[in-house]
């Protein structure tokens, strides 16, 4: 049990006993924060089961099951699984944010209990408690201050505010604070959900997390096909069995048609695109928790960040030093003048080493930077800490066998101290006032005119002279100016949502070169708006200043209710909410607190703003290689579905493509969208584009018309190869010569059209100039494959194949090429006269 210190044990008689902190713990709840709505796994698994992308992944595979090949029925099925693991831990994202909270709401803590001191577990705080905080304490509750010796805390967190905050008799302080000096006895006044932490989880754990854009797109769309294919499945399948009479073959030609029809590709396409664009932000020091994110920061038009640990460093650095003949501003270059150096060197004496204080940790850096080594401040003989009373810091050190006084503080308390009048008065307030508005924090410097011969009883025991001011700024993050400026070339907008003054507030977005920095809203004036008034300065007003959580939520909502796609970035437990409501959640990680991380949806490891970028560059690439993708699928599976069926419906000499033909064309299509595309470089004005529309199809006309035209050229290069074989090329040959040539031209056509995609309005020629090394792995094993098919005994007899002779095989080469040539001239005609 710990001793009872002498200025608390009057408080000894008034802590609970046990038997009170088991009824208060069941009248008012544990000290741990709980969600109130949660989904049991049946629940959670019929919601998943019953989207539409995995009713369709599930239909394919009994598509595949009725034709007998379990081994493509089972790779669906195994992505069916895959998805459904995903969506769970997708689920599970609003409890580990929760269990994140309990996490920090939960240090261990001195209560007093039976008339003893007790070291507990925050969790096992109750409702009364009488609890003892010292320097360095994390609260872990919300409770009333009672009794307090030069108390105060830093509430960062919470508020955004990186000053800490002194606190008397009677004020409130907060779970999740940190003590940074002082110590006090405080009575608990709310446990767990009832805590301002606590409201900020049930907020979290109530927000729902949305589909991205994309997901929703891709799941319409392959609804949409779907429903085309079963149409005219059944259309085909009443054909045959009403006109010919032939109701099995009428069933195996549907079901085969819903094979060359179904984008079963898609869903894979899109989980592996993602997947793969997660690692490489993981390379680039952003971690992404939901890897479908990105593309929706990709599409982002508001950046909305907090100030404190964001923009800037949330470390208290020393700007400026004033003296009476300098004001003279810091940086590792600069030459010190005399008074300076004095000057900062009685500000060191009259702080504490080590301290939790950022004033005194800013103050100890930059002695440290002037390579200055003096054991002698650490220990002092007598110290007269800061109080509401008096606004100052007084230490007394010894020096040859006397004692001198050195103060910091308030700059209107360290001029009381002084005793100042007249013009020095007017002089220095002045100079203070100039600082104040520029955003700094201002602390008057003051030592003792003479050494005493007594260590002095009272602050004012003694006269000081008054040596100067230390300016104090939060600096912002060297890469940020950039990087807002990249956001604006994008097309992004950028606010700012601060805990902190407002003309601190404007003086850094002068920094960042935010624009309209002139106008300021508090919270207290945004919330006393109407919801007209609102709407309109959410569409203008780029900074908010002295916001509260609540605050920054309602911003995000708004934005999101005007058509905004919102990134909100943030650090601190007063963010996770607003990070929970935007569509992007941007936590930061070096600073960031559990909650906040847990809440986003990425991570910046390094708390960088290039960091955002890149991963809007990212989504932005990851979402045009995906249109890409998506044109090609369409493309190509045109002529798989006419080649299939031209012959069957027009009484044609040669039946072309049978199951085991299409399931040689899927090893082509997969790894082309999922590797060849994928690996795509970014084109050169991705960053310049304005973000992606929200009304914005993934299958826009552009895209729609090109995909057409595609699969338009290349079906009628595979027509065109099936008669010029059949007509002028077999011979005597075996008429399994044309149907060998017709895929030799469809293998090759669709080979030729991923040259064509790897630009959406560009030629395949002026392509050529960027590398993309998986190309050649994909055309060099296609052809392997095919050669190996058509010459390899065994093999062909599988694939019902014949060897072709050189004119045959070449002639089918020369026609998908210039079936595809064509179509790369219509494609940049399309794309000048749609654009222009």
């Amino acid at each position: 049990m710990p001793s009872i210190p002498k200025q608390i044990s009057e408080y000894i008689l008034m802590g609970l006993t046990q038997e009170q902190v088991r009824k208060n713990r069941i009248k008012y709840g544990a000290n741990e924060i709980s969600s109130s709505k949660k989904k049991g796994i049946f629940q959670m698994l019929l919601g998943v089961v019953l989207e539409p992308m995995i009713l369709l992944l599930i239909s394919i595979s009994i598509v595949y099951l009725l034709l007998g090949d379990q081994g493509e029925a089972l790779l669906l099925l195994g992505s069916v699984i895959g998805i459904i693991t995903i969506t769970f831990i997708q689920e599970k994202k609003t409890e580990t944010a929760i269990s994140a909270l309990r996490s920090l709401a939960s240090p261990r803590t001195n209560v007093i209990r039976d008339r003893q001191i007790l070291r507990i577990e925050g969790k096992d705080v109750v409702f009364d408690d009488l609890l003892i905080l010292n320097e360095g304490d994390r609260v872990p509750a919300d409770a009333e201050l009672i009794s307090d010796r030069l108390f105060s805390c830093d509430e960062s967190l919470l508020t955004g505010e990186s000053v800490p905050v002194t606190k008397s008799q009677s004020n409130p302080v907060f779970c999740g604070s940190l003590v940074v000096s002082g110590e006090g006895v405080c009575r608990v006044t709310a446990v767990g959900n009832h805590t301002e932490i606590g409201k900020i989880g049930r907020k979290i754990a109530d927000e729902a997390v949305g589909r991205t854009l994309l997901e929703v797109e891709v799941a319409r769309l392959v609804r949409n096909i779907f429903i085309v294919a079963a149409s005219l499945c059944v259309i085909l399948a009443l054909y045959f069995g009403i006109a010919r009479s032939q109701w099995l073959q009428g069933l195996l030609s549907g079901l085969t048609l819903a094979i060359g029809l179904m984008p079963e590709e898609l869903p894979l396409v899109l989980t592996i695109f993602f997947a793969l664009g997660a690692f490489r932000l993981s390379t680039k020091n952003v971690l992404v928790r939901r890897s479908s994110i990105i593309e929706t920061l990709g599409a982002a038009t508001v950046l909305c960040s907090d100030k404190t640990g964001t923009i800037t460093k949330n470390k208290m650095k020393v700007g400026f030093v004033v003296t009476k003949s300098e004001t003279c501003e810091l940086n590792p270059n600069v030459n010190l003048s005399e008074d300076t150096k004095e000057l900062l060197h009685i500000a060191y004496c009259a702080s504490k080493h080590p301290s939790f204080d950022p004033m005194d940790i800013a103050i100890s850096d930059c002695w440290d930077l002037l390579e200055h080594d003096d054991d002698s401040a650490l220990l002092s003989v007598r110290d007269f800490p800061l109080s509401p009373d008096h606004l100052t810091m007084v230490r007394v050190l010894k020096e040859e066998e006397q004692f001198v006084s050195y103060a910091k503080g308030s700059p209107e308390a360290v001029f009381d101290l002084c005793q100042f009048t007249g013009p020095d008065l007017e002089f220095w307030t002045e100079k203070t006032n100039e600082l104040a508005k520029q955003g700094f924090r201002v602390l008057g410097v003051a030592k003792s005119e003479s050494p005493s011969k007594e260590i002095p009883n009272e602050r004012k025991q003694v006269k000081f002279r008054f040596y100067g001011l230390l300016a104090f700024l939060d600096p912002i993050r060297e890469i940020v100016p950039l990087a807002v400026k990249t956001a604006y070339e994008s097309g992004i907008r950028v606010i700012m949502i601060t805990g902190d003054y407002p003309e601190t507030a404007k003086n850094i977005a002068d920094q960042i070169g935010l624009k309209e920095s002139h106008l300021v809203y508090t919270g207290k004036e945004f919330s006393n708006l109407s919801e007209e008034e609102m709407q309109k300065v959410i569409r203008k007003c780029n900074i908010f200043s002295r916001v509260s959580p609540e605050d920054k939520w309602r911003i995000v909502r708004m934005l999101k209710a005007d058509g905004e796609i919102v990134a909100m970035t943030g650090d601190g437990v007063n963010d996770a909410p607003a990070l929970r409501t935007a569509n992007i959640g941007v936590a930061m990680g070096e600073r960031g607190t559990d909650v906040a991380r847990e809440a986003a949806d990425i991570v910046l490891l390094d708390d960088s703003f290039s960091s955002i970028l890149e991963s809007v560059r990212i989504g932005r690439q990851i979402f045009d290689n995906l249109k890409k993708a998506l044109g090609y699928l369409i493309g190509v599976h045109i002529p798989i579905v006419g080649i299939t069926f031209f012959p069957i419906i027009f009484d044609w000499p040669i039946i072309v493509l049978s199951a085991v033909h299409i399931v040689f064309m899927e090893m082509v299509i997969d790894p082309t969208c999922t590797i060849v595309f994928e690996r795509e470089s970014a084109e050169s004005d991705l960053m310049k584009r304005k973000p992606r529309e929200t009304s914005e199809p993934l299958l826009d006309r552009e895209l729609f018309i090109n995909s057409l035209i595609q699969g338009a050229f290349s079906l009628l290069s595979v027509v065109s190869s099936y008669w010029i074989t059949e007509l002028f090329l077999k011979g005597d040959s075996s008429p399994k010569v044309v149907s060998t040539a017709t895929f030799v031209t469809l293998v090759f056509s669709n080979l030729f059209l991923i040259l064509a995609n790897r630009s959406l309005h560009e030629s395949m020629w002026s392509r050529m100039r960027i590398p993309n090394q998986t190309i050649r792995y994909v055309f060099s094993g296609t052809i392997a494959v095919l050669i190996l098919s058509m010459y390899l005994p065994g093999m062909n007899t599988m694939f019902r194949f014949v060897p072709l002779n050189f004119l045959q095989f070449s002639t089918a080469i020369l026609v998908a090429f210039v079936g595809v040539l064509f179509y790369d001239m219509t494609k940049v005609l399309v794309s000048r006269s749609l654009r222009g």
